[in-house]
């Protein structure tokens, strides 16, 4: 049996999937891959070395931990769990896994609570991108309140942001990929450590362009390096990744809400008791 996850032209990702559940838990193939358009996988590997990647799938109503352990599928390799994302369980061999961990190495477990980025559909675009001038700071840091960060928020060049699928003057969410192993020589200026993150970024021309950056990003946005190490692992300053991978997962939009007269009602009282 052919369980190679492949990239297709046009289509993104398509990973075999295995219901571990069926039957007792013995488990079955199913005819149909998964297919991820998009992603930051995508980005961030060659294909050949995304092709032990198997989605496996529990019945989340009744979980059971024995279905997730180290084991052997159809083509004889053993792959091991290498992070989730929701229901979907993505094991992968040594080789690969070592690599995705690599992603979380001061937190492993956030390879489940954030491991939905490697897989996040950046519905506008994703893409590879080469020297990409990155200013890293931190909204909770005076000396930093010039970029007007915040919490999981950061800027970006108009002109990048429209490569992404990005609008004027409109925010969107991003995700982002470093792996240290792009370095190649250039470690003086990079990041000593891959990370991902995510939330949002408004194009802004005068904080990015005009001081010669891409991405003003705020520290809060990294994902699956703990708090206590960013001082020595990803510093506040000037950053120039020689390649990172990078998606636009959608452009904000303005949208209509009715409040209802119990939401007015409540309002009204908090207010008076204010």
């Amino acid at each position: 049996m052919d369980l190679t996850t492949r990239v297709i032209e046009g289509s993104g990702l398509s990973i075999p999937i295995f219901d571990g559940a069926y039957n007792n838990g013995k488990g079955r193939y199913l005819s149909e891959p998964e297919i991820i358009k998009n992603s930051l996988l995508e980005q961030m590997f060659k294909p050949e070395e995304l092709q032990s990647l198997l989605l496996v799938k529990i019945d989340h109503r009744n979980p059971d931990a024995d279905y997730l352990r180290e084991r052997g599928f159809a083509d004889s390799i053993q792959r091991r769990l290498a992070f989730s994302s929701g229901n979907s369980y993505y094991f992968a061999d040594d080789d690969l896994r070592k690599k995705l961990r690599r992603l979380f190495a001061t937190e492993p477990d956030a390879a489940c609570r954030y491991g939905s980025l490697l897989v996040s559909n950046c519905y506008r675009r994703s893409d590879t991108l080469e020297n990409l001038r990155v200013k890293i700071v931190d909204f909770n840091d005076p000396e930093y309140a010039r970029y007007k960060t915040g919490d999981c928020h950061g800027k970006i060049s108009p002109q990048l942001a429209r490569h992404l699928g990005g609008e004027q003057n409109c925010p969107f969410q991003f995700r982002f990929a470093w792996r240290r192993q792009w370095a190649e020589g250039s470690e003086e200026n990079c990041s000593p450590a891959s990370f991902l993150s995510k939330r949002t970024l408004l194009p802004d021309v005068q904080l990015t362009d005009a001081d010669g950056y891409d991405v003003i990003m705020d520290r809060s946005s990294i994902k699956g390096i703990k708090k206590a190490r960013l001082d020595e692992l990803i510093p506040c300053g000037d950053y120039e990744f020689p390649q990172a991978a990078m998606g636009n997962r959608g452009n904000a939009r303005a949208t209509s809400y009715d409040n209802s007269w119990q939401f007015i009602a409540l309002h009204s009282c908090v207010r008076t008791l204010f």
